[in-house]
């Protein structure tokens, strides 16, 4: 039994936002230290800026079960259209879409909870990264927040894409569109919270076959460890709770949601295959 942790963020700079004050070891090989150690094998290291991609392709390189995504995260959108062109964003993005170890693209989509003032920046990166995994045939990791209208509008224009709802935490309206697109549904330590109880009670709707655990490290740790920097070690914790939840066993929670990581990042499968 082994679980695969689908959306986490490994970058330092993340982690030391979050863990200044911290006594407990936050590196690299510590984090992927003490997942291994409680049985998750694999991680998606999450890419939010273009900043990010040496790190992220630096990271994957250097540690087997590691593998990532690029992608501007919705409320970089603005900074980044200040920065570059939309040209110079998708030639960035374009050139490191062969990388081997590359699995999608991500975190990508809409954020309306702090403000819509940036609506329309949001969605051309988000439209211009779409166009970009369709061409490459890549998987997205959607990032949607009080947008579910239209993230669900913009996805239905790319027919045959195929994704997961990261951090689902909307309606279930939202969960049942986004399925109905193919897309999958993942939890985070968020469906342990006690005022979770709209997530907890969508959880035993998703099909199985469409399910999957993240952690979202370093942020929204799970009880009982809430408060505290997340890690990939504490994904099971929430694959305890989802069990619970549904009726069912940690072991068939780890196979089932291994088993649709690797069948929607299939670049990820096939780099373990040839291992």
């Amino acid at each position: 039994m082994f679980f695969v942790d689908s959306h986490c963020h490994l970058n330092v700079k993340k982690f030391s936002k979050i863990t200044e004050t911290s006594q407990e070891n936050y590196s690299i090989e510590s984090l992927l230290t003490r997942a291994y150690n409680v049985g998750v094998k694999y991680i998606l290291n999450i890419g939010t800026e273009l900043a990010d991609i040496g790190e992220m392709h630096s990271i994957s390189a250097s540690h087997a079960g590691v593998f990532h995504t690029i992608g501007i995260h919705p409320l970089e959108a603005q900074r980044h259209l200040q920065q570059y062109s939309l040209q110079d964003m998708a030639d960035t993005i374009n050139s490191n879409c062969n990388n081997e170890k590359l699995a999608g693209i991500g975190e990508i989509g809409l954020v309306y909870y702090y403000t819509r003032e940036n609506e329309q920046e949001q969605k051309k990166i988000f439209e211009l990264q779409m166009d970009i995994a369709t061409k490459h045939g890549l998987p997205v990791a959607i990032h949607s927040r009080e947008a579910e209208a239209d993230t669900l509008a913009i996805l239905q224009n790319y027919s045959g894409a195929r994704g997961v709802m990261h951090c689902f935490s909307g309606s279930r309206d939202f969960a049942f569109g986004a399925l109905d697109l193919g897309f999958y549904i993942s939890f985070s330590g968020v469906v342990t919270f006690k005022n979770s109880t709209r997530v907890q009670e969508i959880v035993s709707d998703i099909p199985s076959h469409r399910l999957l655990v993240e952690t979202d490290a370093p942020f929204l740790a799970p009880n009982p460890f809430r408060g505290k920097a997340n890690e990939p070690a504490f994904l099971v914790h929430t694959a305890k709770k989802i069990a619970d939840l549904c009726g069912t066993t940690s072991e068939k929670i780890a196979h089932a949601t291994s088993q649709n990581f690797f069948n929607l990042f299939s670049k990820a499968k096939i780099f373990c295959d040839k291992e």
